[in-house]
This record gives C-alpha cells, structure tokens and sequence, in this order.
C-alpha cells in the first residue's frame, strides 16, 4: 500500500506542473493577443512570454487558434476544469424555475455572465477570424454552440406556459440570440453601459419580447 501511494505522487505533481505551465502559456497569450492583437503575436513571443520552449508550445496547443479556445472556453463555463455549461447550478435553478418572469430575470443575469467573462476572448476572436480560416471555424462553432443554447433558454420558458401570441419557439430563440450576443454587448459596453446596465436592458427587452 505504501509503495502505491508513494507512486501516486509524482504523477500529481507533474499533473499539477503541467497545468501551471499550460495557463502560463495561455495567460501569455491573452495578454499579447490584447496588447499587439492576434495576427502580430507570434508563438515564439507567446513562449518568451510564458517562459517556456517554442516546442511547449507547439506541442500543447499546435495553433495560435487552439490558444484561443483555451482562452474562450473555460471563460464560457466560468472554471478551468471542464464541466458542461448545462450542469452549472444557475441552470438548474432555472429550469426548477415555474415563473417565467423569474425565470427570464435569470437567464437575463445567467447571460450576462457569460458575455461579461468571455468580452476579452471574443474581442480578440472578432479580430482573428478575417485573417484565420481556424479562428473563423471557432467563430462559426461558438455562435452555432449559443444559438442551440439559447433555444433550450425557450424550451425552460415553454415548460411554464406559453410565449407571447404569434410568437414561434424558433422565432423567440432568434430573438434571444439577437439581443444576447458578444456583439450587441461589446457594442453597449463601448459606448459606456456597465454590465449592470446591459443586464436590466436585456431582462426588460427579453420580457417585452417574448412573455406575454
């Protein structure tokens, strides 16, 4: 037993120096990404950056598009360790919701969320995609992976009641996902709304526009 647990050891902390050394390569690169902007960040600066071996970084992440997955996704779900989005509690709260108006303030905060902590990643992504057939692909699959998102926000909504007359499921997701979006929110928050403000907008609009 005793050699087993002594075995144990240096595979954690060679996990454990493997992970620091993988979010120093990504810190490195979201900093020069936003200082220099994408198309002039090397990887060989990202690694002098990082202090690690251009091949380190080669050899984990492959692309400078890869980075910035690793730069957008933990910020979508709000951790570094994995996790699908559906499982956050803030979710589960909401789909145990029987209000819909409670549910929509929600979702309305739930949103903001996301838009709040992935404002960087997606500013940079915004800038990469003309010049990055992959950064494009990650652009395409990030608004693909909302849309379908947001449309299961309906479907919460639905199991309460019905939308607001005339109203189709498709055509209510549309809506979200034209008032929930990095765009409309980079575009808010550079004309000088606060967060805050963003999310009273979209709670008051999403309401209007989709309950009766």
């Amino acid at each position: 037993m005793a050699s087993a647990v002594k075995g144990r050891a240096p595979r954690t902390r060679r996990a454990d120096q493997a992970e620091r050394t993988r979010r120093r390569i990504v810190d490195a690169a979201t900093d020069l990404f936003t200082e220099r902007g994408y198309s002039s960040t090397t990887i060989e600066a990202i690694a002098g950056r990082a202090d690690v071996a251009v091949e380190t970084v080669y050899s984990r992440f492959g692309s400078k598009a890869n980075l910035l997955e690793a730069i957008l996704e933990p910020a979508i779900v709000g951790r570094h360790d994995g996790g699908d989005l559906f499982d956050q509690p803030e979710i589960v709260e909401i789909r145990q919701c029987v209000d819909q108006n409670r549910q929509v303030r929600l979702l309305a905060h739930f949103s903001r969320g996301i838009l709040e902590r992935t404002y960087t990643a997606h500013r940079i992504l915004a800038s990469a995609a003309p010049s990055d057939p992959n950064a494009a692909a990650l652009q395409r699959r990030d608004t693909e992976r909302r849309c379908d998102g947001q449309r299961v926000y309906i479907d919460m909504l639905l199991s309460n009641g019905p939308l607001r007359d005339g109203l189709a499921p498709e055509d209510a997701a549309l809506t979200y996902s034209a008032l929930s979006n990095p765009s409309t929110f980079g575009f808010l928050i550079e004309r000088g709304w606060t967060a805050d403000r963003f999310e009273r907008w979209l709670r008051d609009s999403l309401t209007r526009l989709l309950l009766r």
